[in-house]
């Protein structure tokens, strides 16, 4: 089942994306270091190519989308965890980059609703994180893109 299956009648897709690989950087560097030939044993090149593979597998498995309705976010592979929250009930948005964030160019967008404990969406290591939240405020303002 795909994101787009849990969309309502005449909904219309604003932006669909997935977190940056930069937000991975650690796993992928660590992958990589594993595969350089003469470390340790010959299972770290094969767990290297592992964890890069789970890696990038792990970080296309999460998917958010804004639409002109509200925001979804789906994780999963096989079994699907999905959440989304109505513009409506958006009480704040708030954005928050690292020093280390800043410098590989991503950003993370939590998303709050009145009466949830801490956000109700939280949009992690994503590249162009103003644009996104820009886009997220202009329709949760009514002035979602044609």
């Amino acid at each position: 089942m795909a994101i787009e299956d849990n969309m309502y009648s005449g909904e219309r897709i604003v932006r669909k994306f997935h977190p940056s690989p930069f937000n991975f950087i650690w796993s992928y560097l660590l992958g990589v270091v594993l595969i350089i030939p003469g470390l340790v044993t010959v299972i770290c090149p094969i767990i290297g190519v592992v964890l890069i593979i789970y890696t990038e597998l792990d970080r296309r498995s999460i998917t958010y989308m804004i639409t002109d309705k509200r925001i979804m976010k789906e994780r999963g592979i096989f079994g699907k965890t999905n959440s989304s929250t109505i513009y409506q009930k958006i009480t704040d948005i708030h954005s928050s980059q690292s020093a280390i964030q800043s410098m590989l160019g991503i950003g993370d967008i939590y998303i709050n609703t009145a009466g949830g404990e801490g956000p109700e969406i939280n949009i992690r290591g994503i590249g162009d994180m103003p644009s996104i939240k820009k886009e997220i405020e202009q329709a949760w303002a009514g002035g979602a893109k044609p």
